[in-house]
């Protein structure tokens, strides 16, 4: 019975850590704001496992990315697609981050780095 209840237990500690951002809920606020506040844009799609995986850094901070339009959906299957935008912009792969400099990085960034690019230091 003892060891049921340890294993449970692992197995729990083991689910919270995966399943949360290494970031803290203040942090991922400030640097969704900061990327709002600079214009920077994450274009992406609905289906795409490396913009989940991005998504899951922020964690509950995501929805400022959403909410304030850092977030450009680039599948016409997706809600509020701006596939022209994107055509336009020539995103091929995602997430494909774009700076207020005009320079764009492909790929899962850390949040230091996505900060450091927009210029939010």
């Amino acid at each position: 019975m003892k060891i049921l209840l340890i294993i449970a237990i692992v197995l729990l500690i083991l689910l919270v850590a995966c399943s949360s951002s290494p970031y803290t809920k203040e942090y991922s606020d400030k640097v969704a704001n900061c990327l709002a506040d600079k214009g920077v844009k994450e274009y992406g799609a609905f289906w795409c496992p490396n913009c989940a995986k991005q998504k899951k850094m922020f964690g509950d901070s995501y929805d400022i990315i959403m909410n304030r339009g850092v977030y450009v959906e680039c599948d016409p299957r997706g809600d509020d697609s701006q596939t022209d935008l994107c055509l336009k912009k020539q995103v091929l792969k995602y997430p494909d981050w774009e700076f207020p400099n005009g320079s764009r990085i492909v790929g899962v960034l850390p949040l230091e780095e996505l900060y450091k690019k927009a210029g939010c230091e």
